[in-house]
Parts: C-alpha cells; structure tokens; sequence
C-alpha cells in the first residue's frame, strides 16, 4: 500500500501536534464521504488530548484548542492534516476518544512546516480545458501498420496578471488490475505568492474562473486542490541537498462529484475564450471582485438543491439589488443617492446594460420580478404564484449572465444566438 488516502481508507499511525507538552498518541486516521478525520484516544478526563473536545463545566470552553494542523505518521508516510478542527466525542467514566477533521490533507510532510499559508496553489476547475480549447494530447493511427500512437506534450500556459497561470499538462492512472492505462488531458490552474498566503486568499482568482465559467452556460463547475507549495519546503535527497520546489499533493476532505453535473446535449458558452483572450480574464477577475456583493448571491444560488421557488427567488433578489446599486454608484451617483434608488430603478438601470441581448421583454420582466421579490420580501404583499417565481428567477439569472457577458466584451447578436441552445430560455410551464 503506498502513502495515499482514498475513500474507504483507514489506518493506524502516531500523532504529532508540534506540542512539547502533549505524550504520544496512537490514533486512527481515516476517510469517507463524510470527510478526512482522526480519531483520538485518551486514558482519563485530564489527560490533555481529552480537554480537546470536553468543554469545561464553569466555562463551556474546550480547555485546549485542537491545532489547526496535525501531523500523521505510520509506516507507509506521513500525511498532514490542514485546517482542523474538534466534532463528536464519547467517554465511559474517564477514558474516550475524539475525533477531529481537516478541510485538507497533504501527503508526505515530515516536518514542523506551516502548510495553513503556502507561496502557491494548484487545482483542477472542471470545465476549463475544455473552455480553453487546449490539448496536451495527440494521436495517429497507421492503419497499414497497425500502430497506434499517443503523444502527450504540455500545451503552451495562459498567463493572466503577475500571479495567475493555466498550464496544460497531462497524466497517466494505471488501473488497479493493471489491465488498462487513463490518460488524462488536464489544465492545472497555478497562482503564486511572494509572501506564505492563506488557502482562503490563495485561491480566490481560481474560484473566480469558476465562477465565468458557471455563469457561461449555468453549469455546476467545480474547483479542486490539488498540491501547494512551500519556498521552504524543498525536494531534499538522503545527503541533505536540496533541489528545487517540491509541490505537495492535497487530498480535499470533499469529493469532486463535477462528474454528476456534465450537462447534456448541445449548449455552447455564453462567454468564449477565444473572444475575450488572457486580457478578457484579467478583466473578469476585476470585475468579479468589484461586483462581489452582487455575483455572490447569483453564484451561490447554482448550488442550492431541493429548495423551492421562494427561496431561490429570495437568495437571488438580493444580488439583482446590489447589481443596479453598483452600476448606479458607477455612474457616478453618491452612496447616499444610490442607496435611496428604488428597486425599480435599480432594475432599469440593469436593463439598461443588457435591453439588446436579453430574449425576453425587458419591461415585463422589470414590472414581474419587482412585483415578484416584493411578495416574498413583504407580508403585507400578496405571494406570487410559484409558477410565477419561477420564470421571474429564470428571467433574473439570465440577465445577469448576459450583463456579465456584454460587460466582458461579447456581442448582443452572438449572445442572442447562442442562446438559442441554453435551457434557461425556455419558460416553465404548469402541467395539466
């Protein structure tokens, strides 16, 4: 078995805390769907990995605080647990156990290295090779000689900013009956830091690619980790030279499910990269940041499951608001003017940016949707029907969509015609 931590792992191993004070421990590390965990042992209710997770009873505090990194040992490697944190405890009398989960775990850390800020990230955003139009990979079939080549050669990185690049690469999985070869075709989205950055700052540019990539064709894209990077964490060999970085591999407590959400059928990119270009990203990344207050609601709604019409309604309304409060405040409005614009302006001046590029009319969909969102803000209004809801929520996600497009630089003519393929353009309607 090799130093690797799949879904169904359990192992056996000593637990370091980078705590003189603290004895050692023999604890279970494991994973599954519900995430990566340790579980912790103690002899007694004194004993100083028990005050990790029983609160005291005057105070109702945890006596110690679990690390926010811990290291895992056993005799097929370390594995270095990030961002961790105490949930669910039992105990007979005095001895127990506990367990504690981290967001991510990093293979192969042997050393007191402070992996909860890095100098760079990787991760894998589903969807963008294919975004890109980039492949890594090449193949030739000589029928006459009955020979089947595959290249693969790294394509050229996309450079976006100072911190930012997309580099094409490819790998190779060998299936565990050793029967078959998967090579994959991949971009490894890459930024860099001068200073140790915390994950949370380290990735945001990557999530923003994400995010164009969600509101291009309203698709569930996700954004994987997959190695970081400390300057001080160098490839050594046994003489105790160095030899250059060394990225570290990450395995995310959550599993990427992105495969669930591949949409079907024909349904082109509202926003394309061959239109837009590196600079076209920059400007994204810009625009993602200074508009957060109204994207954020808009993104966050993509991934709402089993929810009704009100409550989608409800999570985007607030978004539509701050879009036509940041327009208004670009326009050159004080806050204070901006603040006191009604809903209905807030909504007209939307539509000002998108009145060519919607399908739909554009007033119906202002009177409907303030009308709607009103409803459900107000109890003294009468609830829409959630039919109504409905087509109002799907209206509000596609204007959205396509003010983020025209503001990125594409033409209303191209944005109508590829929406001619996207479901959203199709209303709901009640069946008898």
């Amino acid at each position: 078995m090799a130093n690797e931590l799949s879904i169904g792992t359990r192992r056996m191993g000593s637990l370091i805390d980078f705590d003189k004070n603290t004895h050692p421990v023999n604890v279970v590390l494991e994973r599954d769907e519900r995430g990566i965990s340790i579980v912790v042992p103690w002899p007694s209710l004194d004993d100083p990995y028990a005050k990790w997770f029983v609160r005291d009873s005057h105070s109702k505090v945890y006596e110690r605080k679990v690390p926010k990194r811990l290291l895992f040992s056993d005799s097929y490697g370390e594995v270095m647990l990030v961002d961790c944190w105490p949930r669910g405890y039992h105990h007979n009398l005095d001895s127990g156990s506990g367990r504690v989960w981290a967001k991510y775990a990093i293979i192969g850390v042997d050393d007191d290295i402070d992996f909860l800020v890095v100098h760079g990230i990787r991760s894998e955003v589903s969807g963008l090779r294919q975004w890109l139009g980039v492949s890594s990979l090449s193949e030739d079939f000589d029928r006459k000689a009955g020979v089947f080549t595959l290249k693969a050669k790294a394509a050229e990185p996309v450079r976006i900013g100072a911190e930012l690049t997309l580099n094409p690469s490819w790998k190779t999985e060998r299936a565990q009956d050793d029967e078959s070869i998967t090579v994959r075709d991949i971009v490894y989205c890459e930024s860099r830091m001068e200073k140790p950055t915390t994950w949370h700052d380290s990735l945001g540019m990557h999530l923003g690619l994400r995010d164009l990539l969600m509101l291009s064709r309203w698709v569930e894209e996700t954004c994987e980790v997959v190695s970081v990077l400390r300057l001080d964490d160098p490839i050594r060999t046994l003489d105790g030279k160095t030899h250059g970085e060394q990225w570290r591999t990450v395995i995310p407590a959550e599993a990427n499910d992105s495969e669930a959400t591949k949409p079907s059928g024909y349904r082109p990119h509202l926003i394309q990269f061959d239109e837009i270009g590196q600079n076209g990203l920059e400007k994204w990344l810009q625009l993602r940041e200074e508009f957060g207050r109204a994207l954020d609601p808009i993104i966050s709604d993509r991934f709402l499951k089993g929810v009704g019409a009100v409550t989608h309604m409800a999570e985007v309304g607030p978004g539509l608001e701050a879009l036509g409060f940041l327009l208004l405040l670009r326009d050159g409005l004080s806050e204070a003017a901006a603040g006191k614009a009604s809903l209905r302006r807030r909504f007209e001046r939307i539509h000002e940016d998108v009145s060519e590029a919607i399908p739909f009319d554009g007033l119906d969909w202002i009177n409907g949707t303030v009308s709607a969102y009103n409803g459900i803000k107000h109890a003294n209004r009468e609830l829409p029907t959630e039919l109504e809801l409905l087509n109002r929520w799907r209206e509000s996600l596609l204007t959205v969509r396509v003010w983020v497009a025209t503001e990125l630089g594409v033409n209303a003519s191209d944005i109508l015609e590829r929406l001619r393929y996207d479901p959203q353009t199709s209303a709901f309607v009640q069946l008898n």
